[in-house]
């Protein structure tokens, strides 16, 4: 056990990934050591890396009483060199622990000269003065597995800038694998993309790739820009991490989903450069838990609503669902798209392979195969598909996952943010959502991945106020379609008799009621309550208390029976007698007891005071009712209610504003008790659902729009800039503005115009955008959308309704706003003639000839500073039609030509930019540049090749284009190999036929550890061989035509300068054989078990007819070392060689059976192995046959063994 277990521990210590600052490990010269190289902080690496030694005297005592000799080489620094001296604590460690305590004392002594890198694997801190008992026989006391340097995931370690040690001699193969990286990246630069590396990516270690294009480039809209909150001038970067080196897109496709942590980790981020500095790229993925969602993992960067500086990196608003969509899924999407999909249908399988099951073997239908539409109106960057226009061999897998993430970040929309479904239907939205699943529903909500309300709140609070009026107004109305449903939402009790009251005020009761979903009353409660106090009490004392702390209740006072008071319990501690925080009051104006209440407020009570025994309240009758309604359960009738009721309970956005600003970073989930859990989850529904870009042109707020964007000609309306519909429609809108003034000849190529519509439809059309699927005042001039040129017209379209006791209100409570109507301007395509209806009314039928500029909002603010800005001209108006100039409240409406993209759009010439940019392929890279020596920064508006838009850095450009220079010329190399050192010997090197050889396919048991080992060994021995006479090392191995590492073919010769007097040379020579041909073979858990050995050709003589050698009849090599009973795992196989030639030499040798003819077979070998090993009682390998006929020519493993 103490040797193999060694052996294990300095195996799995080899393939995962090494301590900062260390690198190079590997099995030494001699048994229990084992040697590697410190090169220093990663910021400050050494000039020449230290060879580190560490040695076991007695490797028997392995891994429970060993001790460590550590040294280092005679020319290391003397800093180094001390602190290799006075190691403490290093006993009974494995491997791994060791190695790790060296590189934490020594990066002591070879400090950060930048000062400030921090590594989420930071070392054990070892000093003198915690000097540990190295006779305390209890592991864990001193470094158990709980140890905090181990509190980590091995598989998200980071060292992203490890430094291969100095001087390191590149190998042939070395520099085809570099050849292959850059590659992969110049193939993602001509794609259009710039690139760049972060750390020692050439040298196989921790390092990142980033992939980045500027967001102008992707065809977003303005407006869709600022709902997901980036600029134009910002790069969208996907950022790949290699943890153990880079790795190819064949590497990567044969990796399965839960061993991809350790070979691939992936981001998306923004910033202004196109790529990020090393400590940014480490805090991107280092992870930590959100304490305002303790279930959610986020990393280190700043949100992307955040303050930042001007070029830091910073999350986008989707980096989320991004990240773990091309985690969790990439690798599997791009093996279906192997079969022959395109993405969408590789998605669309994966998804249905998941939820339904369905596998490979059960054959894929052909709808998963039909071709997707292409969308003109994206640009060729986004649209392009490096996996379909180039072949499994030339894949770069950097551009494949940059395609794919550019495939679900522009289009977002389209896509469910949790399940990554395509949605269905023809809604167009600006911003993305999820799908109609409640669980989808619940998860985007829980895990935030939508927008921060709290942002929102502080950054626009008229838009805030404007969002919960809509909702409020269309659940009053019974107008609302969609709800919270699936958020677990637990509402106020439900009170028949005030529903009853409220139809009669809705403009039409469009819902029937649900027999199915009739509402049980909740339990009523009998108290006292103190209302100075702020205290209940249960006259009557239930066994149990029938609440909780953080339980919210409806509480009404039997004297003041109009009021409905809401509270949060939040003490119950001396029960009978709970006490509760501040109490809510909903008020109702009307003397009929059942009209519903329209005004809010929180009653400003004194603060609870403390609660004693020696307390005698005055109590006053009251009952209350515990949140305790399952919304979910609800009709749709009484989810309108229940919403009512919610939002009435909420304070208003000034207040909530107020409470955030002295409460930083917290966010409201945090004020319980002013704002119930489920008032706080519908409000994060009502703007995480916005699917409208919303941006306030008046008011205070540091993110309102300038004053310049601000229309006259509508005096007295709050003003906001407004667009829908998804984030490629307004260039859906300008090709079709081209397309008519180009075809009509057009001087005027748009015109303005209102449309109007009830408050309570406004939710509703933020979510969907402008259609005509509904009817709710005629069509008595076609099917389209209705606009008018004035906006007295299209205000009688958004009149408030009244009820039978005259009007009636509905506005939210708590607005400050207090909206009563609303209407939007619209640029439309100025083609009337072509309208389904130019008089007295413009009816569009076209949606993408519409496209939505202003909201304007009539109000009674009640509060002072909540009014609109000067109505004033603005300095640079829009021209536009003076036939169809649009008429406002006091005057002609006047838009900032600021504000309007389309005039300039029209007048660009899209086919000339194209012509300008045709044709211009990488050399276009260097010319723009300026070289290699002297880069250019070339203007952003001008390029629109991004791989040329920021000057490259140096690095990157060596990286890309210049090879690594070979120490000595291919030519060299190869006449080293065809002409070794080869002394007094007959044996010619390469004269073999290997066409005659048994040649063994890649075996099914192969593993990367053992394949990664083997290739280790043959690397050695081939450095042996070249360094050596032939004559005097005996063995020959032509290492350039082994293909199978798991097979190889070694001639044994020179058996004169054994002893020139042995049979074996005279035998060799009669018949004009230079060498004995061995194969061997290893199987996959080498090297615990021992390689299998057989000679293939001359024929020997048996041992009953003069032979010798240990060779057994059918030619397998009879060793105790090559069986499980003696083999040992740190045996050398130059060692294995040797000891192999010299049993053919010992007496009795081996000698040539001159009267046979012909090479061994393979089964006659292995049944003549297994043989040996019966009698001599050796343990057989286990899995020996699988590998010893994995050969057998026209012979099956089966039929072998039997």
């Amino acid at each position: 056990m103490t040797r193999r277990q060694f052996i294990a521990d300095l195996q799995k210590a080899q393939d995962g990934l090494l301590p900062l600052g260390i690198a190079h490990l590997q099995q030494g010269e001699d048994d229990g050591q084992f040697q590697f190289a410190f090169t220093g902080n990663p910021s400050a690496p050494l000039d020449e890396a230290v060879l580190i030694t560490a040695m076991i005297p007695d490797l028997g005592e392995y891994p429970k009483a060993h001790e460590y000799m550590v040294f280092c080489a005679d020319d290391a620094p003397k800093s180094i060199a001390e602190a290799v001296g006075n190691l403490k604590g290093t006993s009974r460690r494995t491997v791994f622990e060791l190695v790790d305590i060296v590189a934490a004392s020594l990066l002591k002594r070879a400090p950060d000269h930048d000062g400030d890198l921090h590594m989420p694997d930071s070392q054990l801190d070892v000093s003198d003065d915690d000097e540990i008992d190295e006779d305390d026989e209890d592991d864990d006391d001193v470094y158990g597995s709980d140890h905090e340097a181990f509190d980590v995931d091995a598989s998200k370690l980071t060292t992203p800038h490890s430094t291969a040690p100095a001087n390191t001699v590149l190998k042939p193969a070395d520099r085809v694998f570099r050849q292959l990286i850059r590659t992969d990246l110049i193939t993602a630069r001509q794609a259009g993309f710039k690139v760049g590396i972060i750390g020692s990516l050439l040298s196989g270690f921790n390092a990142f790739v980033t992939v980045s294009v500027r967001i102008s480039k992707l065809g977003i809209s303005e407006e869709a820009m600022q709902a997901w909150q980036v600029s134009p001038k910002d790069y969208l970067i996907l950022l790949i991490q290699y943890p153990n080196g880079y790795k190819t897109y064949d590497e990567l496709s044969g990796i399965e989903s839960h061993r991809q942590a350790a070979k691939l980790a992936m981001r998306v981020c923004v910033s202004k450069r196109y790529k990020p500095t090393l400590q940014e790229a480490i805090k991107a993925f280092t992870t930590a838990k959100n304490d305002s969602r303790d279930s959610i993992v986020q990393t280190d960067l700043p949100a992307p609503e955040d303050e930042t500086e001007d070029e830091a990196l910073r999350e986008t608003f989707i980096s989320r669902p991004l990240r773990g969509l091309l985690e969790e899924r990439l690798l599997h999407l791009l093996r279906c798209r192997g079969h022959g999909m395109d993405w969408r249908g590789a998605e669309a399988y994966y998804l249905e392979a998941i939820t339904a099951g369905s596998r490979e073997t059960d054959g894929i239908p052909d709808d998963y195969f039909e071709p997707e539409p292409v969308n003109p109106t994206l640009p060729d960057i986004v649209r392009a598909d490096h996996f379909a226009e180039s072949n499994p061999l030339s894949r770069s897998f950097p551009l494949v996952a940059m395609q794919f993430m550019l495939r679900h970040f522009v289009r977002c929309t389209e896509f469910c943010l949790v399940c990554h479904r395509q949605l269905e239907g023809d809604i167009q939205a600006i911003k993305p959502y999820v799908c109609d699943s409640g669980l989808c529903l619940y998860q985007y909500m829980t895990l935030g991945f939508g927008p921060s309300i709290e942002h929102e709140i502080l950054a626009q609070p008229y838009v805030v106020d404007l969002l919960i009026s809509f909702c409020y107004e269309s659940s009053w109305a019974r107008r609302l379609k969609d709800f919270p449903d699936g958020l677990a939402l637990m509402a106020p009790p439900i009170d028949p008799a005030q529903i009853k009251a409220q139809d009669q005020y809705c403009p039409g009761n469009v819902y029937q009621q649900d027999r199915s979903k009739l509402v049980s009353p909740l339990p009523r409660f009998e108290v006292g309550f103190d209302r100075d106090n702020c205290e209940l009490i249960f006259h009557e004392r239930p066994e149990v208390c029938p609440v909780k702390k953080g339980d919210w209740i409806v509480l009404k006072e039997m004297v003041a029976d109009d009021d409905e008071l809401h509270c949060r319990i939040s003490d119950i501690t001396y029960y009978p007698t709970v006490k509760i925080d501040r109490v809510i009051v909903t008020l109702r104006t009307s003397n009929d007891a059942a009209a519903a209440p329209h005004v809010a407020h929180v009653e400003r009570a004194t603060m609870p005071k403390a609660l004693t025994p020696a307390a005698t309240p005055k109590w006053s009758k009251a009952s209350f009712q515990i949140y305790a309604q399952d919304f979910d359960q609800l009709d749709s009738r009484h989810k309108c209610y229940a919403i009512c009721k919610l939002l009435q309970t909420l304070p208003t956005v000034t207040e909530m504003q107020e409470w955030l600003v002295k409460n930083r970073p917290s966010d409201l989930r945090h004020w319980v008790e002013r704002i119930s859990p489920a008032a706080v989850s519908l409000l994060r529904w009502i703007i995480a659902s916005n699917r409208a870009c919303i941006m306030q042109v008046d008011g205070n707020s540091r993110s309102a729009i300038a004053s310049q964007e601000r229309a006259y000609g509508m005096k007295d309306y709050v003003q906001f800039r407004f667009a829908m519909g998804a984030p490629d429609k307004e260039q859906r809108f300008i090709n079709e503005v081209r397309t008519t003034t180009k075809r009509l000849g057009l001087k005027y190529p748009t015109l303005f115009a209102f449309h109007g519509s009830p408050i309570y439809n406004w939710h509703m059309i933020i979510r969907e955008g402008l259609h005509y699927k509904n009817t709710d005042h005629g069509r008595a001039y076609g099917h389209g959308v209705y606009h008018a040129k004035e906006a007295a017209t299209s205000l009688s379209y958004t009149g408030s309704y009244r009820g039978v006791q005259g009007a009636m209100s509905s506005s939210w409570p708590n607005s400050m706003l207090q909206v009563k109507q609303a209407l939007a301007l619209n640029e439309i395509v100025n083609a009337p003639g072509e309208f389904v209806s130019a008089h007295p009314y413009y009816v569009v039928q076209h949606l993408d000839w519409i496209q939505t500029r202003y909201l304007f909002v009539q109000c009674t603010p009640t509060i002072d500073n909540v009014k609109p800005a000067t109505d004033v001209k603005p300095a640079n108006p829009h021209q536009q039609d003076p036939n169809c100039t649009p008429q406002g409240i006091s005057d002609s409406i006047v838009i900032p030509a600021s504000a309007i993209k389309s005039g300039k759009a029209v007048k660009e010439d899209p086919s000339a930019t194209a012509k300008s940019s045709k044709g211009q392929g990488p050399l276009k890279k260097l010319k723009g540049l300026g070289g290699f020596l002297n880069p250019i920064k070339i203007d952003d508006d001008d390029d629109d090749d991004d791989s040329a838009s920021q000057a490259t850095d140096a690095d990157d450009l060596t990286l890309l284009f210049e090879d690594d220079p070979a120490p000595e010329s291919d030519q060299e190399i190869v006449e080293v190999v065809k002409k070794p050192k080869i002394g007094n010997t007959d044996f010619v090197p390469g004269t073999l036929d290997w066409s005659t050889l048994p040649v063994m396919p890649m075996p099914e048991y192969a593993v990367s550890s053992t394949t990664k080992h083997l290739m280790k060994e043959l690397q050695k021995l081939a450095a042996i061989q070249d360094n050596s006479t032939l004559a005097d090392l005996g063995w020959y191995i032509d290492v350039e035509k082994i293909e199978n590492v798991y097979q190889w073919i070694v001639e044994l010769h020179s058996f004169h300068t054994l002893d020139k007097n042995m049979k074996l040379v005279a035998d060799m020579k009669k018949a004009r054989v230079t060498s004995i041909v061995l194969e061997i073979r290893f199987n996959g858990d080498f090297p615990f078990s021992p390689p299998y050995v057989r000679v293939i050709r001359p024929r020997c003589l048996p041992f009953n007819a003069g032979g010798g050698g240990h060779i057994v009849i059918g030619g397998a090599m009879c060793m105790e070392l090559l069986t499980n009973t003696g083999w040992s795992s740190v045996s050398s196989l130059e060692s294995v060689l040797m000891q192999i030639r010299l049993a053919m030499a010992e007496e009795p040798a081996a000698r040539l059976d001159t009267r046979s003819r012909g090479d061994y077979g393979t089964a006659e070998a292995a049944e003549g192995y297994m043989r040996a090993c019966q009698t001599h009682g050796w343990t057989v390998p286990p899995g020996f046959r699988e590998m010893a006929y994995g050969s057998a020519p026209g012979v099956s493993a089966g039929a072998a063994m039997s």
